[in-house]
């Protein structure tokens, strides 16, 4: 068994993983906190992008039903990992809307009332009044 000191750069979590043999030069796991996708590469951690992650969750998920089909002794184990893969695609699904509604939520509409107002006050201001407020 190997350690490995891991620090998520989305979150900040520290934690410590256990490794079954020698760590690889490239690994990718998920933040144990906020299931952000990892890579670890050479030593250095860093978030995943989130469409290469889904295509290697549509790769594994394809072995896995070779796996399946062809040697039911293994069928128990990769049914477990095809789950982990399932759960984990519904975790990317959440955090996918619930991005889109941050995104949403923080963004400030301006009207045309707002604007309208902003002209009155620019149009108001004198040159020195405006340098004062700066």
């Amino acid at each position: 068994m190997s350690d490995m000191h891991i620090d998520c750069p989305h979150c900040g979590t520290s934690f410590e993983v256990q490794v079954d043999g020698e760590p690889s030069n490239m690994m990718v796991f998920c933040c144990a906190r906020c299931k952000t996708p990892l890579m670890y590469f050479h030593g250095v951690v860093s978030e995943l992008d989130r469409d290469e992650f889904a295509n290697l969750r549509k790769r594994l998920t394809r072995a896995l039903d070779v796996v399946v089909s062809r040697d039911s002794s293994m069928a128990e184990v990769a049914n477990s990992i095809k789950k982990l893969v399932e759960e984990s695609e519904e975790r990317a699904a959440e955090r996918a809307e619930e991005r889109a509604e941050e995104r949403a939520e923080s963004q400030t509409v301006i009207t045309d009332d707002i604007l309208n107002l902003l002209q009155q006050e620019l149009d108001n201001l004198d040159a020195e009044s405006f340098l004062d407020k700066l």
